[in-house]
This record gives C-alpha cells, structure tokens and sequence, in this order.
C-alpha cells in the first residue's frame, strides 16, 4: 500500500484508502470515506511525527529490491540484467508511474512480486486489479509479457527469519521466565466481510504462523503462542481477538510480565510496527501491568530475509507458472467484476 513520505501526504493517503473498495465497502463510500479520512487525519499526522516524520517503507523497499537484483544477477546470469521498480497503492511512486517508467525504459518481460507474504483480496488483490487498470490503459497492446508472485508466506527462509527473531527476542528475557513468555503472533486485521466471502488471507498468515512454531519446537522453545489482529478502523466488524485487548488482557489478568510480539505479516517498518505495536501497545503493555515488552524486529534488509526474496524470484524465473496455481482462482462469494476482470487478464497473461 505505500505509505506517506511526509505528514502532507497523510490526508490523500487516507482518503484514498477508504474509497478503496477492494479494501473496504462502506455505506455512501465517497461521502463517509472523505469524512473518515478527514476526521482522523490530524490524529495520524501526530502518529507519524513520532516515528520521523512520515512512513520509511520506499526507504525499506528500496532496499530490498537494490539488494534483490544484485544478488539475482549473480544468480541468474541467463535473465540478467535485473532491475526493480517500486509500485504502491495510495502514494507515489505509484503503480501507474512505475508501470509508465517500464515502458519508457523498453522493459518487455515483468514479474509483479507483491511484498505483501500472504495473500489477500484486501491486498494483492487489489494491487493486481489496479495493475490491471494502468495495464489496460498505458499498454493496451500488452507489449510486456507479464508473471506473477502473489503468495509465499511459507519460505523455509522466511521461517528462518522469523525463528531467529523470536529467539533472539527471548534472550531478553530472565531464563526462570524465558519458557513461559507468551509469543503473540499481531497481523492486520480485515473486515470480517472480507473473511466470510472466503478470503484465504487468516489461513495464509496462520500457515505462516504454525511453520515457524514448528521450527522453534525443533529447537527446543515450546512457549505459549497466540495469533490476534491489529490495525481495524472504520465502523465495520473487524476480524478479531484485537491485538490491543490481548495485550491488555493479559497485563491486567497477570498473566506474564514478559512478552514477545511479532509483526508476522510485514516485511518492513512503518507505522504499525513503529507506532502502533513499537509505541502505543508497549505504553498500554505497562500500564496494563507487562513489564517487558519485546517487539521482533521486522525484516528491512536483514540478509536472511534478503535471500529469500531472492530465492522466491530467482525459482519464480526457471518456473513461473508454478508460482500461481491460487492465483487465478476467486473467493467463493466473491461478487466483485473487477476482481473476475483482473483474474481473466492474468490468466491470459500466463498463457502467453
């Protein structure tokens, strides 16, 4: 989705969110969207002030993606030489201008690698429905051969990434403790809609979830774990147990004074590592009586997570269909057209 380089971005950044109905369908969108965006604009401009100013995620994708090609090139000298472009959803630089930066560099063979690990309609989805759109419109001849990796939540060394974290986490614990801390595994949440149309996203990040306790149990760490949701906003139900009321819970039940969050469905920080579980949930983890509040960190340019993304474009390159057997299938209540429009084209697309 991006997010806003400065506080000036802040307001369109919202308001392109919330009349976003691949992320979200509200009642009168373009009316109570506007006012939702406008109401808590100033709140998040606060938010953002506190991590510097605004969101770090192109510095963080940037990053990877310069890191990503120059490993690839060594790797794959028969497709180099590689280069990446940055597209996101709701700020610049947008799908649309890096699309149109592709063609302007005579770009004709593309992988559209969403950074999002686990699928959903709310995300993947609809990036790949507005890459559609700025397709149709800046390449109507479909001069580029396009392929897709839209899932892969499950890399043995995207397992590794997060196993090592979490171990590295509970060091800081007092080892009479260690054993018994709580691993709280915090997602984005969705609109439980999106959930009940049968949106695979909760079994992704959940898969996600059991792959890396089962590597820590092969070394030896059998904490307690729990897998809750952050991030909901708007007038929607959202799909729960809350990360916030977890938190909150168990720092007034006295159940643990130490506990190890895990940011499990992000691949870099911006503000709901940073602020929300990095400020907001570690004062409320205190005052709620959690005296050791350790967050994982997130994987940015941390070369284990480097060679996955890595590993993940470079077998997508020797076999790209093999990448996107869920794909092209839809939600089973899925009512949306644009969503059977995009489906279509990528079909079309792969069997090129």
């Amino acid at each position: 989705m991006g997010g806003p380089r400065n506080i000036n971005e802040v307001n369109s950044y919202l308001k392109n969110i919330f009349l976003d109905r691949d992320i979200m369908q509200l009642p009168m969108q373009n009316t109570l969207g506007k006012f939702i965006a406008n109401r808590r604009t100033s709140k998040v401009q606060a938010e953002y002030n506190l991590i510097g100013g605004g969101s770090p995620i192109e510095k963080w994708t940037r990053l990877q993606g310069k890191q990503l090609i120059d490993k690839l090139d060594v790797m794959s000298p028969e497709t180099a030489p590689h280069n990446y472009y940055v597209g996101f959803r709701y700020n610049e630089p947008k799908t649309k201008t890096a699309l149109q930066n592709i063609l302007d560099d005579g770009v004709d063979r593309v992988v559209a690698f969403s950074q999002y690990f686990q699928y959903s309609c709310s995300t993947s989805g609809s990036n790949f429905n507005d890459l559609y759109k700025q397709q149709n419109e800046l390449d109507p001849t479909s001069s580029i051969k396009w392929s897709f990796i839209d899932r892969w939540g499950t890399h043995p060394l995207l397992i590794k990434f997060f196993a090592d974290s979490i171990q590295k986490s509970l060091l800081k614990v007092d080892p009479d403790q260690r054993d018994k801390t709580p691993i709280l595994f915090s997602a984005h949440s969705l609109p439980l809609y999106v959930v009940l149309k049968g949106d695979t996203y909760v079994n992704e990040v959940g898969a996600t979830v059991g792959c890396v306790m089962a590597e820590l149990r092969n070394r030896g760490v059998i904490n307690p774990y729990r897998l809750v949701w952050q991030s909901e906003v708007g007038p929607l139900k959202w799909l729960g147990p809350s990360t916030e009321k977890v938190i909150e819970k168990m720092g007034t039940s006295n159940l643990t004074k130490n506990l190890v969050v895990v940011p499990i469905a992000f691949s870099s920080d911006h503000i709901e590592t940073l602020f929300e579980l990095g400020i907001e949930y570690r004062e409320l983890a205190k005052k709620s009586g959690i005296d050791n509040f350790i967050l994982t960190d997130s994987p940015n340019d941390d070369p284990t997570f480097i060679d996955c993304i890595t590993d993940v474009a470079f077998k997508h390159l020797q076999s790209p269909n093999n990448s996107n057997y869920q794909l092209t299938s839809r939600c089973h209540n899925c009512v949306s057209e644009q969503c059977k429009i995009t489906k279509n084209w990528i079909q079309t697309a792969l069997s090129k």
